[in-house]
Formats: C-alpha cells, sequence, structure tokens
C-alpha cells in the first residue's frame, strides 16, 4: 500500500491555527470511534515545506479514506475561515 500526501498553504498565522485545529479534530475523530478504529487508525506525519515566500504542510497519510476525511475537515475550516 502507497503512502498519500496532502499539500495544504499555511501561509499566515491563522491558517497555521486552522490547520492545527483540523489535525487535532481529525486525531479526535478517529480517538472517538470503536475501539478497534482506534486501535487501527492510521498514523501520520506532517512536513513544513518552504518554498520561498509560500508555506505548504505536507500531510502524509496510510490510506485515501484517512486523506479524504483529512481533508473534508480541512475544507470545512476554510470555508468557515
Amino acid at each position: 500500500m502507497s503512502d498519500v500526501v496532502v499539500h495544504v498553504a499555511v501561509n499566515d498565522t491563522l491558517s497555521e491555527t486552522r490547520f492545527a485545529a483540523t489535525v487535532e479534530a481529525f486525531a479526535r475523530s478517529r480517538t472517538d470511534c470503536s475501539s478497534e478504529i482506534a486501535v487501527t487508525a492510521p498514523e501520520i506525519m506532517v512536513k513544513t515545506i518552504h518554498s520561498g515566500d509560500v508555506i505548504r504542510k505536507a500531510i502524509i497519510f496510510q490510506d485515501r479514506s484517512s486523506a479524504a476525511e483529512f481533508l473534508s475537515l480541512w475544507r470545512r475550516e476554510e470555508a468557515i475561515a
């Protein structure tokens, strides 16, 4: 199985704060599930990528469904902002 990498832009303090909240919400959603899902919850890795004035986060997931769930949370956070 291949890892899935999601990139999101975090160019200011507000988007950085929203990103951290989204990662926390994603982790919480995994631990709030049944114990079987919590035990098999995927690990994620986050990298910060600097490209000149642009800052992005690369979030690495173990599967597509976890990446899709995170993106759904992220898009909801963006819509609120």
